[in-house]
């Protein structure tokens, strides 16, 4: 069995590439780097990600600090000489600026507090247009503005299995780049415009809650707020204080580069396989390739895999090696040598099965990658936010009106979805156990099933699945084809899933057809919440979030307010 130390180091092609990469970029101002999930891609960056790789499979993800992050407090937080008190401090800018901006021109005082420069990464963002709207319905941008952020769209969108009879070709999901720099810079404009405050490269180092505020450390200064929303990813210190030691219970790694030198090209992958499943734990490496827009030879290219925290996994830099070596048979290249990089990506972004995360303090919330809302098939990140951001920003401006920001009732905010735990089972079996050896075609075999049933029962099934929405209907007509159609790779698929995890997915399965029989009344119920005088305000305001988590937990998103 390897050992954690085994590949960890960089290869000499790897360091290669990287350093030539540096050094062509050299001239840019380290504090001008954006920080986050593939902000950063330097030989540094990738040492850094591995020792954080393997400090998760030691199973230290999460330890505990001997100085709590967060500490509760009794009694009141307000003081003269602690500055101005902000109706909501967001932790965590690169994402963090859209809610920001939503709730400033809102009319709630709103703070950012961001580590580095608050900017964005120069790698495109790749959601659908459809998605984007998000943005405007929550007051973010205007129609205009994210126009001009969008800088490519292409179609058709691809998805094809090795081994398959045919390739799946649909449209519209994915479909554009939008630009990260010009979606923070623009949003950080309107944020400041309508009287926000930035506190970037600024450290957060630690949050007291009072009674009736609670106070920030930003950079040893006292930051007062009302409420504090942690936008600060997977690695937020206030998410490591409230999962304490755990193992994450799934983990997508990720690599991956832009360089230009391929054919011109106007289409993508969505999930593409040319391999079988790998030998020594690096189970089933699917691919995504989306174009540029910085050039029409220019492509953006991933590998990732799905993986437990397991000590015997590989290292991200030896996947990084696997990614040089097979990319040029995925996109049909004579050598690696064909093309010239101009930036190489890698990521770690681990899952829960207990998500989304309920907060274990008052006034504080957790949203975004911290909460853990994405589903654990996607890398998280933009199109994830989105999915939510609606009903985020409307929660928050809500529990502010309500001064519903004690535990409890924040709780209500990030409440349980069954359409989100229900979807742990196909993480599971596109993951590959360290302890089991299942035929090394036996995933791309359950895919090209999968997705060939998915097809022949139309757009209402298959659309939200490759848009990471899971509903009752689509997973039960999707169960029950699959069933008549291969009947023989059954028993497969139920020994690869393991009695304990096909048990748990019932119960969510069950729920999940609960909650998507209440979701109608439970949608047109919403609006009338607000006239129920008899109720305090706080009381609505937990009504309505259980309300819309049955909206949102069957997978039925399209909330009227």
């Amino acid at each position: 069995m390897p050992t954690l130390e085994d590949a960890a180091t960089p290869s000499e092609r790897t360091r290669e590439i990287l350093t030539r990469l540096e050094r062509r970029n050299e001239t840019a101002s380290s504090s001008a780097t954006a920080l986050g999930a593939g902000g950063r891609t330097t030989l540094a960056a990738l040492e850094s990600l591995d020792a954080a790789w393997s400090r998760v499979r030691r199973g230290e993800y999460s330890p505990k600090p001997v100085t709590p992050f967060v500490k509760t407090s009794t009694g009141s937080g307000a003081s003269d000489d602690a500055g101005e008190t902000y109706d909501v401090v967001v932790c965590g800018g690169t994402l963090g600026i859209l809610v920001a901006t939503a709730l400033q021109r809102r009319g709630a005082k709103t703070c950012v507090v961001e580590r580095g420069a608050l900017r964005g990464r120069e790698q495109e963002w790749n959601v659908s247009r459809a998605e984007t709207l998000a943005l405007v319905d929550a007051g973010a941008l205007s129609r205009e503005d994210v126009e001009e952020c969008l800088m490519i769209e292409f179609n058709p969108i691809r998805c094809g299995f090795k081994g398959a009879d045919r390739e799946l070709m649909t449209r519209d999901i994915l479909n554009t780049g939008i630009s990260p720099e010009k979606l923070v810079k623009r949003c950080r404009e309107r944020f400041e415009e309508a009287g926000g405050t930035v506190l970037e490269n600024s450290d957060l180092n630690a949050v007291e809650v009072f009674n009736d505020v609670a106070r920030l450390d930003v950079n040893g200064e006292s930051v007062r707020a009302r409420l504090v929303v942690d936008c600060m990813g997977f690695g937020s210190p206030i998410v490591r204080q409230i999962r304490g030691d755990r193992k994450p219970d799934g983990v997508c790694v990720v690599v991956g580069s832009c360089a230009e030198g391929f054919d011109e090209n106007d289409s993508a992958d969505l999930i593409y396989t040319c391999t079988d499943i790998e030998e020594d734990y690096r189970g089933q490496y699917f691919w995504e390739a989306f174009p540029a827009s910085s050039g029409p030879t220019d492509r953006t290219t991933y590998m990732f895999t799905y993986m437990d925290a397991d000590e015997a996994r590989p290292s991200i830099s030896s996947m990084l090696d696997d990614y040089w070596e097979y990319m040029p048979k995925y996109q049909g290249l004579d050598s690696i040598d064909d093309i010239e990089f101009k930036r190489v990506l890698f990521g770690m972004f681990p899952t829960f099965r207990d998500s989304p995360l309920q907060t274990e303090f008052d006034r504080i919330l957790q949203i975004g990658d911290a909460s853990g809302i994405q589903s654990p098939l996607s890398f998280g990140g933009l199109a994830a936010l989105l999915r939510h951001m609606t009903r985020i920003v409307g929660s928050i401006e809500e529990a502010l009106d309500a001064n519903a920001l004690d535990r409890d009732a924040l709780r209500s905010v990030n409440a349980y979805q069954p359409a989100l735990s229900a979807a742990w089972l196909f993480q599971r079996c596109m993951m590959v156990p360290y302890d089991t050896k299942p035929s090394r075609d036996f995933i791309n075999k359950l895919m090209s099933i999968n997705f060939g049933v998915m097809e022949s029962l139309g757009d209402d099934v298959l659309r939200p699945f490759l848009q990471d929405i899971v509903t009752f209907k689509g997973l039960g007509r999707t169960l029950i084809s699959m069933a008549f159609t291969a009947p023989l790779f059954i028993p497969s698929i139920l020994i690869q899933a393991g009695p304990g995890p096909l048990f748990d997915w019932f119960k969510h399965f069950a729920a999940l057809g609960a909650y998507d029989v209440l979701s109608s009344p439970a949608k047109s119920l919403m609006p009338k919440i607000a006239q129920f005088g008899a109720l305090s305000p706080r009381s609505r305001f937990i009504i309505r979030r259980n309300l819309e988590a049955v909206v949102y937990g069957a997978g039925r998103d399209q909330i009227d307010d």
